[in-house]
């Protein structure tokens, strides 16, 4: 468990600031592992946040064949996932899908109706 201190010590940080302690110490990380695709930040005057990722990997591009009842206990699954884990939780989801061609979602009403189908 990491205390309320140390959590509150790395909120003081900025992201780039962890980055470069981190290729200090682990240099293998240098050079790789971040997007090179724009991204926004939607509400830059919120503070840092800190917590344990929790991931996963989504692809809408090509239907889902599994059969449907194992399908809706992989999405549960991950929900059981985010909150049996140490907190507080981070969701990291990587698309695999090629932008131009795939389009989908895993929050949102998307989900909500899939899961409640």
């Amino acid at each position: 468990m990491i205390s309320t201190a140390v959590l509150d010590a790395l909120r003081s940080l900025d992201t780039p600031t962890v980055c470069n302690a981190l290729e200090a110490v682990a240099p293998k990380r240098r050079g790789h592992g971040y997007t090179v695709d724009p991204l926004v930040c939607a509400k830059p005057e919120l503070p840092p946040i800190v917590g344990f990722a929790r991931t996963a990997r989504i692809r809408a591009q090509h239907p889902n064949t599994a059969d449907p009842k194992l399908a809706r206990r992989t999405s549960v699954g991950y929900y059981e996932y985010l909150a049996a884990g140490e907190g507080p939780t981070i969701t990291v989801i990587q698309d695999l899908d090629d932008h131009a061609r795939g389009y989908g979602a895993f929050w949102g009403e998307v989900t909500g109706w899939a899961v409640s189908a």
